[in-house]
């Protein structure tokens, strides 16, 4: 059996279809990139008075500069959610569509499987990237960052016990298609089956590692694969 007809197969058991949003459906940072964010919440953070532990210091991603922030500055959580926030929707504006998400979308909706946006990002910034794409009237919902929790972003399970709620599925009865392994491990601790998306050998060892059931190398390869499930 073949890497598609297991991809198939995964589908075919599948009622729903979760998708993370940085990387499956776009490069949120295309325009505006990752490490800039990360510099001006790290500036918010020093003029606001806070003292940056030396490994928040060298932190180039946005979202690990969130996630650590409640450790050494509770108190400003709230300022750099906000401004963080504020940063995705002007970088939302500039997105790099993902090749293929589109008809991954048309071709899951059209076989009777909703599809769930399950993401880090906040809420504002994926339904601007999506209403931009033309593709957020198909969706059945939207999971985004747990406001003022960074705790409760993936990888842990949290966002696709949310997403199994909008759908009314258990998490046995999805695929969540991600290209990280906070997906892969958010994935696996709620019970729900992982698809990896990765562009290397390396990056599909990793997700393979962490819980991936297959792997596909872009989104017209799952949209291809949809394309020959049964409907729901």
């Amino acid at each position: 059996m073949n890497l598609n007809e297991r991809l198939i197969d995964l589908l075919n058991e599948a009622k729903a279809l979760f998708l993370d949003f940085d990387g499956p459906v776009c490069d949120i940072f295309s325009g505006l990139p990752a490490p800039v964010v990360a510099e001006r919440l790290k500036s918010l953070l020093v003029a606001a008075g806070a003292q940056l532990p030396p490994e928040v210091a060298e932190l180039d991603d946005p979202l690990k500069v969130l996630r650590r922030t409640p450790d050494f500055a509770p108190d400003l959580l709230d300022v750099v959610e906000r401004a963080f926030m504020a940063h995705e929707l002007e970088a939302s504006e500039s997105a790099r569509i993902t090749p293929g998400v589109d008809q991954v979308i048309k071709e899951s909706v059209d076989s009777g499987r909703p599809v769930v946006i399950v993401s880090n990002n906040s809420e504002p910034a994926i339904k601007a990237v999506c209403e931009r794409a033309g593709f957020a009237d198909k969706l059945s919902g939207i999971v985004g960052r747990p406001i003022g929790y960074p705790g409760l972003m993936k990888p842990h399970p949290r966002p696709i016990f949310a997403a199994c709620g909008i759908v009314g599925v258990d998490p046995s009865e999805t695929v969540l298609i991600g290209d990280s392994d906070f997906d892969m491990r958010s994935a696996a601790d709620a019970g729900a089956p992982s698809v990896g998306l990765a562009h290397s050998p390396q990056k599909a060892e990793a997700l393979k590692s962490t819980g991936a059931a297959e792997l596909i190398g872009d989104m017209n390869e799952l949209a291809r694969s949809l394309t020959q499930v049964s409907d729901w």
